[in-house]
Protein backbone atom coordinates (compact mmCIF):
# COMPACT_ATOMS: atom_id res chain seq x y z
CA UNK A 1 0.00 0.00 0.00
CA UNK A 2 2.86 2.53 0.57
CA UNK A 3 3.97 2.48 -2.70
CA UNK A 4 0.61 3.46 -3.61
CA UNK A 5 0.53 6.59 -1.39
CA UNK A 6 3.62 7.21 -2.80
CA UNK A 7 2.76 7.36 -6.41
CA UNK A 8 -0.15 9.72 -4.96
CA UNK A 9 1.75 12.28 -4.07
CA UNK A 10 4.81 12.00 -6.61
CA UNK A 11 1.53 12.51 -9.29
CA UNK A 12 0.00 15.23 -7.18
CA UNK A 13 3.42 16.97 -6.61
CA UNK A 14 4.22 16.89 -10.36
CA UNK A 15 0.44 18.39 -11.50
CA UNK A 16 0.79 21.23 -8.48
CA UNK A 17 4.02 22.49 -10.22
CA UNK A 18 2.09 23.22 -12.99
CA UNK A 19 -1.31 24.37 -11.08
CA UNK A 20 -1.69 27.02 -8.13
CA UNK A 21 -4.90 26.09 -7.44
CA UNK A 22 -4.42 22.72 -6.03
CA UNK A 23 -4.50 22.22 -2.47
CA UNK A 24 -4.00 19.23 -0.15
CA UNK A 25 -5.77 18.78 3.10
CA UNK A 26 -5.25 15.79 5.32
CA UNK A 27 -6.44 14.79 8.64
CA UNK A 28 -3.44 14.81 10.84
CA UNK A 29 -2.42 11.83 9.01
CA UNK A 30 0.49 11.09 6.21
CA UNK A 31 3.14 11.54 8.01
CA UNK A 32 6.35 10.83 6.25
CA UNK A 33 4.15 11.18 3.25
CA UNK A 34 3.65 15.29 2.66
CA UNK A 35 6.75 16.98 3.62
CA UNK A 36 8.04 17.08 0.12
CA UNK A 37 4.67 18.70 -0.81
CA UNK A 38 4.38 20.87 2.07
CA UNK A 39 8.04 21.95 1.94
CA UNK A 40 7.29 22.73 -2.06
CA UNK A 41 4.03 23.94 -1.70
CA UNK A 42 3.47 25.51 1.96
CA UNK A 43 0.42 27.69 0.47
CA UNK A 44 -1.14 24.86 -0.94
CA UNK A 45 -1.05 22.49 1.98
CA UNK A 46 -3.63 22.29 4.75
CA UNK A 47 -3.61 20.06 7.77
CA UNK A 48 -7.26 20.41 9.64
CA UNK A 49 -6.33 18.27 12.31
CA UNK A 50 -8.38 15.57 13.73
CA UNK A 51 -11.65 17.57 11.82
CA UNK A 52 -12.90 15.37 8.89
CA UNK A 53 -16.46 17.42 8.75
CA UNK A 54 -14.63 20.35 8.71
CA UNK A 55 -12.07 19.30 6.23
CA UNK A 56 -15.03 18.06 4.06
CA UNK A 57 -16.39 21.39 4.18
CA UNK A 58 -13.41 23.93 3.73
CA UNK A 59 -12.80 21.34 0.52
CA UNK A 60 -16.39 22.19 -1.13
CA UNK A 61 -15.59 25.29 -0.23
CA UNK A 62 -12.11 25.91 -1.99
CA UNK A 63 -14.25 24.06 -4.70
CA UNK A 64 -16.84 25.93 -5.18
CA UNK A 65 -14.16 29.03 -5.39
CA UNK A 66 -12.48 28.00 -8.08
CA UNK A 67 -9.66 25.79 -6.35
CA UNK A 68 -8.73 22.05 -6.48
CA UNK A 69 -9.25 20.25 -3.49
CA UNK A 70 -7.73 16.65 -2.66
CA UNK A 71 -8.48 15.41 0.72
CA UNK A 72 -6.61 12.71 2.33
CA UNK A 73 -7.41 10.63 5.30
CA UNK A 74 -8.03 6.88 6.43
CA UNK A 75 -11.27 5.40 5.16
CA UNK A 76 -13.30 5.50 8.46
CA UNK A 77 -12.86 9.35 9.11
CA UNK A 78 -12.24 10.74 5.54
CA UNK A 79 -15.72 8.61 4.27
CA UNK A 80 -17.57 7.85 6.92
CA UNK A 81 -17.02 10.16 9.84
CA UNK A 82 -17.53 12.85 7.42
CA UNK A 83 -20.14 11.50 5.19
CA UNK A 84 -23.06 13.92 5.70
CA UNK A 85 -20.10 16.73 4.50
CA UNK A 86 -19.49 14.27 1.33
CA UNK A 87 -22.67 13.55 0.38
CA UNK A 88 -24.36 17.79 0.94
CA UNK A 89 -21.77 19.80 0.27
CA UNK A 90 -19.68 17.67 -2.03
CA UNK A 91 -21.50 15.38 -4.00
CA UNK A 92 -25.05 17.15 -5.12
CA UNK A 93 -23.15 20.25 -5.53
CA UNK A 94 -20.72 18.46 -8.10
CA UNK A 95 -18.26 19.82 -5.92
CA UNK A 96 -14.37 19.23 -7.73
CA UNK A 97 -13.13 17.31 -4.70
CA UNK A 98 -11.19 14.87 -5.02
CA UNK A 99 -10.90 12.50 -1.74
CA UNK A 100 -7.87 9.87 -1.16
CA UNK A 101 -8.57 7.46 1.37
CA UNK A 102 -6.43 4.49 3.01
CA UNK A 103 -6.94 1.76 5.09
CA UNK A 104 -8.97 -0.52 4.01
CA UNK A 105 -10.85 -3.84 5.88
CA UNK A 106 -8.82 -4.54 8.78
CA UNK A 107 -5.80 -2.61 8.47
CA UNK A 108 -5.38 -0.59 11.50
CA UNK A 109 -7.13 -3.21 13.60
CA UNK A 110 -4.37 -2.74 16.24
CA UNK A 111 -6.08 0.67 16.87
CA UNK A 112 -9.73 -0.27 17.38
CA UNK A 113 -12.55 -0.41 15.27
CA UNK A 114 -12.99 2.80 15.15
CA UNK A 115 -10.06 2.66 12.30
CA UNK A 116 -11.40 0.17 10.59
CA UNK A 117 -14.16 -0.94 7.81
CA UNK A 118 -15.71 -4.28 6.74
CA UNK A 119 -15.33 -5.84 3.32
CA UNK A 120 -16.15 -2.90 0.68
CA UNK A 121 -18.02 -1.25 3.39
CA UNK A 122 -17.15 2.41 2.29
CA UNK A 123 -17.79 1.53 -1.84
CA UNK A 124 -21.02 0.35 -0.75
CA UNK A 125 -21.95 3.23 1.04
CA UNK A 126 -20.87 5.90 -2.16
CA UNK A 127 -21.94 4.50 -4.60
CA UNK A 128 -25.46 5.76 -3.97
CA UNK A 129 -24.12 9.29 -4.11
CA UNK A 130 -24.84 11.63 -7.04
CA UNK A 131 -21.65 12.55 -9.45
CA UNK A 132 -18.89 10.62 -7.83
CA UNK A 133 -16.55 8.00 -9.65
CA UNK A 134 -15.02 6.01 -7.33
CA UNK A 135 -11.50 3.95 -8.13
CA UNK A 136 -9.41 1.12 -6.81
CA UNK A 137 -6.21 1.36 -8.04
CA UNK A 138 -4.18 -1.79 -7.40
CA UNK A 139 -0.84 -0.59 -9.00
CA UNK A 140 1.27 2.71 -8.59
CA UNK A 141 0.71 2.84 -12.51
CA UNK A 142 -3.26 2.45 -12.03
CA UNK A 143 -3.14 5.20 -9.45
CA UNK A 144 -1.25 7.74 -11.40
CA UNK A 145 -3.53 7.77 -14.18
CA UNK A 146 -6.67 8.27 -12.01
CA UNK A 147 -5.08 10.80 -10.02
CA UNK A 148 -4.02 13.03 -13.71
CA UNK A 149 -7.16 11.69 -15.30
CA UNK A 150 -9.28 12.84 -12.28
CA UNK A 151 -7.26 16.31 -12.53
CA UNK A 152 -8.71 17.22 -15.79
CA UNK A 153 -12.18 15.96 -14.69
CA UNK A 154 -14.50 18.49 -13.17
CA UNK A 155 -16.90 16.81 -9.99
CA UNK A 156 -16.41 14.39 -6.80
CA UNK A 157 -14.08 11.19 -7.11
CA UNK A 158 -13.02 8.73 -4.12
CA UNK A 159 -9.55 7.13 -4.80
CA UNK A 160 -8.94 4.43 -2.57
CA UNK A 161 -5.28 3.01 -1.99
Amino acid sequence: MRELRISFVKTLIELAKKDKDIVLLNDDTGFNLFEDFEKKFPGQYINCGITEQTYMGIAAGLAQSGKKPYVYGIIPFAIMRCYEQLRTDVCYHNANVKVVAVGGYQYYKFLGFTHNIENDEDIKILKHLPNIKIYTPKTSEEVEKIVKGEYKRKGPAYIRL
